[in-house]
């Protein structure tokens, strides 16, 4: 077993990221200020909706364009194992330079959302960790284990070269290492 294990983010799906995120992006700000748009359902021209819903993409695709780029930018990867613990820097909403320790770890598997799978990991001190987490962190957390994940769920969206399946077996062989 080598003395780490890293999974690199993908540079051409950041960039295809980046692109819909500028689309989406453009888009939401179009919306913003609609010129005589006659959407029957959404109220018409004078509706305040359209511009809302225009404001609200801004925000939350500009979050993803800048996110995106970072990450191209830094070119962390999206995990990193050794034989104490793992890093996750897989989503915006990951532990990052936090070490989880393989102790904590009780149990790893899949969790499958809308289609996509995620790896999720139980912790031994659920409580404890969701008090360290940001408030933002947290909360996303909350829903996750309310739809029935574990305290910590990694996407593979971005990696290159390395499949679910192939982070999972590394993970369960470093836990078990480990232990």
């Amino acid at each position: 077993m080598k003395e780490e294990f890293v999974v690199y983010q993908s540079k051409g799906k950041q960039l295809l990221l980046i692109f819909l995120s500028v689309i989406m992006t453009g888009v939401s700000v179009f919306l913003i200020f609609p010129q005589d748009l006659d959407v029957g359902f959404l109220g018409g021209s004078g509706s305040f909706l359209i511009p809302l819903v225009g404001i609200i993409g801004t925000i939350f695709f500009g979050f993803c364009l800048g996110y995106s780029i970072k990450l191209l930018l830094l070119g962390k990867p999206v995990v990193i194992l050794t034989k104490e613990g793992f890093y996750d820097y897989s989503s915006a909403l990951a532990t990052k330079d936090r070490l989880i320790p393989w102790k904590d770890v009780t149990d790893i598997g899949v969790f499958n959302v809308s289609g996509q799978n995620f790896i999720s990991i139980r912790l031994e001190n659920r409580e404890e960790f969701l008090a360290s987490l940001s408030t933002i962190t947290r909360k996303a957390a909350q829903a996750n284990l309310k739809l029935g994940s574990y305290e910590i769920n990694i996407t593979m969206q971005s990696a290159k070269n390395v499949s679910l399946e192939e982070l999972l077996m590394h993970m369960a062989e470093y836990c078990d290492a480990a232990k």
